[in-house]
């Protein structure tokens, strides 16, 4: 099983990008993304369960859910839920994400964001930072991004150097170690988790305007 695991997870990264002249598509993506949900936030035509319905449609073309829910649970957990489990899991898995991301964006009114150029790292992934400006802060937000056949998509993303697939990760792994498979997803039908404590944290530690580096 692990073997098997294994496999498809290296697939699930396979065309790689050589050179730093591909990565226009993904400053693209990730521009136009961010863009879409601010302007859908900012639209006061919409009532706030419209927003959302549209924002998680963005965010649906930006991030592989998929990859995630395997990335959340780990080589380790992973193989411990049967396919109909691994199923279900990534559905609850998404169905928390979007509701914990929505609360965040939906107080975003008056914020700037600022695009970094993309960079292209050694095994063919690619990293692109943003600063969101937000009153006397700027927070920093670093997508990381695959190329899925023919279609860059982001695979986690960090706020402030805490990456979200790895703090949800600890969280499941935690009760994972003293609990079943099914008992996490009796857990996530009935009362999912509180958002980890480490994104709660990176928050705290956003940097002021005047002390950009």
């Amino acid at each position: 099983m692990r073997a098997i695991l294994t496999s498809l997870l290296a697939l699930s990264f396979a065309a790689p990008v050589r050179a730093e002249g591909d990565l226009k598509p993904v400053r693209t993506l990730v521009e136009t993304s961010v863009n879409q949900v601010l302007a859908i936030l900012k639209d006061k035509s919409l009532e706030r369960e419209a927003k959302k319905k549209k924002v998680m449609a963005v965010g649906e073309e930006l991030f592989d859910m998929a990859l995630m829910s395997k990335l959340v649970l780990g080589r380790d957990n992973w193989p411990k839920f049967d396919a109909k489990q691994q199923k279900e899991f990534s559905d609850l898995f998404v169905n928390q994400l979007q509701d914990s991301y929505f609360e965040k964006v939906d107080l975003l009114t008056d914020e700037t964001v600022e695009f970094v150029e993309p960079t292209l790292q050694k095994d063919g992934k690619v990293l692109m930072l943003t600063h969101i400006h937000s009153k006397n802060e700027r927070y920093e937000m670093l997508y990381k991004l695959y190329k899925k056949k023919d279609a860059w998509k982001a695979y986690d993303v960090e706020i402030e150097g805490i990456s979200l697939v790895k703090a949800y990760g600890a969280q499941y792994d935690e009760f994972l170690r003293k609990s079943s498979p099914a008992d996490l997803l009796k857990k996530l039908r009935e009362a999912p988790f509180e958002r980890p404590k480490d994104l709660e944290k990176s928050k705290k530690g956003a940097k002021a305007e005047g002390e950009r580096p």
